[in-house]
């Protein structure tokens, strides 16, 4: 009687973990809402215009693409015109999955895939709606919020994980 209660108890456990986290797992941020757009335009000063910054953007020389550990001075390094956080705890299969497909295929030049420790980075989390490992944060060169996306479940690749930032 004891091992049915018990198991009824944990299947109720884990039944409602998989419902907590599709119902909480965050959605990417809706065109419509400017935040990250402004603080890239609020940069420049009053004698440039909007083209000139976005022109020394491109002047730049790509650097290939890379998969590293997050470090908060990475986000504005030079050469990457896209950044993205990965929350990826080491006890997740999922998590695990998403590295190895990283790591197979690499990542496209100009481009960076920062690990952020989702076990320990609950400032991080906190700062960009994190709620799931899994999730994927594309940000500006200022860490600033562009779009989030959570992969748990999805298709496993660098080009969806570009695709849904």
């Amino acid at each position: 009687m004891k091992k049915i209660i018990i198991g009824s108890i944990i299947s109720l456990v884990v039944i409602g973990g998989l419902v907590a986290a599709v119902v909480l797992r965050p959605v990417a941020m809706a065109p419509s809402e400017p935040a990250a757009i402004n603080n890239v335009v609020d940069t420049t000063s009053d004698s440039e215009t909007p083209a000139e910054p976005a022109n020394e953007v491109s002047s730049t020389p790509a650097e290939p693409g890379r998969f590293v550990d997050y470090e908060a001075s990475q986000v504005a390094a030079a050469g990457y015109n896209e950044t993205i956080l990965f929350f990826y705890a080491p006890w997740c299969p999922e998590c695990r999955a998403f590295e190895q497909a990283i790591n197979d295929t690499g990542v496209p030049e100009g481009v960076q895939i920062l690990s952020v420790d989702y076990d320990s980075s609950d400032e991080l989390k906190m700062k960009y709606g994190v709620t799931i490992q899994t999730t994927f944060v594309k940000v500006d060169a200022n860490g600033s919020l562009v779009s989030r996306w959570v992969g748990y479940g999805q298709d496993r690749s660098v080009d969806v994980i570009l695709e849904n930032t």
